[in-house]
């Protein structure tokens, strides 16, 4: 079935507070112009993001890292040096510096539509990315907060 983005950005929500562990279900959402939706935990400029690329009919599903320059480089470098931590638990994900000195952590699945098997894997996706990545990302915040 076809979705609206709305429809499907609130069905996304809604999966990953049953997919999620229930001491990762505490999250906070946004949902950006158009077809987007970013969840945090502590800190909204490190945030997972789910974005529907439409003229190349895949949706981004990653961590990003929008803070200050200083910020994002850190966290890139530290997600750098656990890339084959984070390869270990999602194969696909790249890492890469991004527009305004934003960094991303990412993959892309096919997504011509949004509809209910885009929905499914969005889903399976986020969590994933959520399980494998929050811990590292909790330390990484942790560490710089002890180092400030």
């Amino acid at each position: 079935m076809l979705l609206t983005p709305s429809d499907f950005f609130g069905a996304l929500r809604k999966g990953l507070k049953v997919e999620l562990p229930a001491d990762r279900r505490s999250f906070r959402t946004t949902r950006g112009r158009g077809r987007l939706m970013k969840v945090y935990f502590s800190e909204p400029a490190f945030h997972y993001e789910a974005w529907h690329h439409t003229g190349a009919g895949r949706l981004e599903v990653g961590l990003h890292f929008e803070a200050t320059a200083a910020a994002n480089q850190a966290a890139f470098d530290f997600f750098r040096a656990r890339m084959v931590e984070v390869k270990a638990g999602l194969p696909r994900a790249e890492l890469e510096p991004w527009d305004r000195g934003w960094s991303r952590l990412y993959e892309t699945l096919p997504a011509l539509r949004l509809d209910d098997q885009v929905l499914s894997r969005a889903v399976e996706c986020m969590a994933e990315y959520v399980v494998t990545l929050q811990p590292m990302l909790d330390e990484f915040l942790r560490s710089r907060d002890e180092n400030s």
